[in-house]
């Protein structure tokens, strides 16, 4: 009896079974005939068949298989531009650009010039599809916000050959204007942080309160540039051209991508190194204390005027930035500070923005306050002394023995020690901004010993990508006299477990 019960269960076993194979088997050749043969909205074959992909793909991420670290070449750039501006503005995306390496396109408005697009040097172009008149003074935005959508398309469609990636998967698309300075290296590794399988939209808000208050905190700003997963974009492309028949009003394009991001309840991840620049003025003291993070994007540079005294434009001032972080991108204006005793007695500050400037102080300034940037600038929007997404120090130009003496990049090189990649850059001093305006120097005693100071050298290990993985953290400095006392040497390294950036002792 038992043996009988034992048998009926068993073959009802089986046909449970094989009712559920045949059950699975036939979900899934439904399941494929309607991804076959049921036209996707507006898409119709091409669509279904992208479907198909985007299916396999998601089975093929399933299987576990290990994946190589993301690389430039699993990005794709969306440049947001006009065939009447080009000419003036490609010198920007030319710095940081690398052809043959780099992939994307310029999305133009309309076709260039026939001849005058520089191929050798430039990014493909390509005009962007669709009319947006019915948009009215909005039509720019209009476009741009569909750039996302546009690369994407690109992506699905292309063979390799016009983009750079070769048979390379996409795993992020960035965005940004013509007028945007990236810096590539520095990308990749803030990238690699994160799974490029889950959907991610990684960018920052304005520096200005007034213009987040305008627009929204939660807001990538386009013009310092975002980045989206593909998933994250696969889904946006889906459905960008209701976002933006339904945000039409909203100002900018961003704001559209943002507002479409948040219906698909994809929200913000910020990366303080992208930026915006929503400023007026003076540059130099945002960025020589930069927060400790890597250099992504600076834009409006155009706005700001020159960053450096060492260019006369814009464009010559950001070279030499750029140029710099080719030897070191992760190192790219991180700030170190360290404290040097002269032989008066005094104590000296300072602080240096790797590639860009180093300040001197002549008397003893605490961590918590070099880490806040001088207001060398004003708001963007609203007040002048803003309020800003940041702290800032008061920069008094009128009094001489109030601000420190500035240096600027003047000279780098590649530099090995024991057998290690390092760096060793040097920064001239300047008259910094606002000391033109003062009749006489300071006459402070611990002043006039530092004017002797005419180059501060600074010798660092090269930075390790990877270091950004890790719990940010601000390396340390130590100085030395160098040069018949005209030159400060700055060593800078890993601080070591407990190492306190402190004054011993004040006169």
């Amino acid at each position: 009896m038992e043996r009988h019960v034992a048998r009926l269960a068993l073959s009802r076993c089986r046909r449970v079974s094989l009712s559920l194979i045949t059950l699975i088997s036939g979900a899934t050749l439904v399941f494929l005939a309607y991804v076959v043969f049921v036209p996707v909205p507006g898409g119709g074959a091409a669509a279904s068949g992208r479907l198909i992909h985007q299916w396999r793909r998601c089975r093929d991420s399933d299987a576990g298989a290990a994946r190589a670290p993301t690389s430039l070449s699993h990005i794709v750039f969306g440049i947001g531009g006009s065939a009447r501006t080009w000419s003036r503005r490609r010198g920007y995306v030319e710095l940081w650009w690398r052809p043959g390496t780099a992939r994307g396109h310029v999305w133009l408005d309309e076709e260039p010039p026939a001849g005058s697009w520089p191929a050798a040097t430039s990014p493909p172009y390509r005009v962007s599809p669709g009319a947006y008149s019915r948009f009215g003074r909005l039509a720019a935005a209009s476009r741009m916000a569909r750039i996302v959508a546009d690369s994407f398309a690109a992506v699905a469609n292309a063979t390799g050959e016009d983009d750079g990636g070769g048979s390379e998967e996409v795993r992020w698309f960035v965005m940004g204007d013509d007028d945007t300075v990236f810096f590539p290296d520095n990308l990749v590794a803030v990238l690699r942080k994160y799974d490029h399988e889950q959907a991610y939209y990684v960018g920052a808000p304005s520096e200005s309160v007034a213009q987040n208050l305008r627009h929204s905190y939660g807001m990538a700003f386009g013009g310092g540039g975002f980045a989206l997963s593909y998933p994250a974009a696969a889904e946006l492309a889906g459905v960008i051209d209701g976002c933006i028949d339904r945000y039409r009003d909203l100002f900018g394009s961003d704001e559209r991508v943002h507002a479409c991001l948040s219906e698909l309840g994809i929200p913000l991840t910020r990366e303080p190194g992208f930026h915006q620049l929503d400023i007026h003025g003076d540059a130099y003291g945002l960025l020589s204390a930069h927060p400790v993070a890597p250099l992504l994007s600076l834009h409006h540079l155009d706005s700001i005027g020159p960053i450096s005294p060492q260019g006369r434009t814009p464009l010559d001032a950001v070279r030499t930035l750029v140029n710099a972080a080719q030897i070191d991108p992760a190192r790219s204006l991180q700030q170190a500070f360290c404290y040097h005793e002269d032989s008066g007695g005094y104590n000296w500050s300072v602080s240096v923005a790797w590639g860009y400037a180093a300040q001197l102080y002549p008397w003893a300034v605490p961590a918590y306050e070099l880490e806040v940037p001088l207001q060398t600038f004003q708001a963007f929007r609203g007040s002048p002394d803003g309020p800003f997404l940041f702290n800032t120090r008061p920069w008094r130009p009128d009094d001489a023995c109030a601000w420190p003496f500035a240096f600027f990049l003047s000279y780098h090189a590649r530099n090995e020690t024991d057998g290690a990649a390092a760096t060793v850059t040097e920064y001239s001093r300047h008259v910094a901004a606002g000391e033109k305006s003062t009749e006489k120097e300071c006459d402070k005693p611990n002043f006039r010993s530092a004017v002797a100071v005419q180059t501060v050298r600074v010798l660092a290990p090269k930075m390790n990508p990877a270091d950004w993985e890790r719990a940010p953290r601000r390396q340390c400095c130590e100085t030395a006299w160098a040069g018949r006392g005209s030159v400060l040497e700055v060593r800078i390294g890993r601080c070591c477990r407990g190492e306190l950036t402190v004054v011993s002792s004040t006169p």
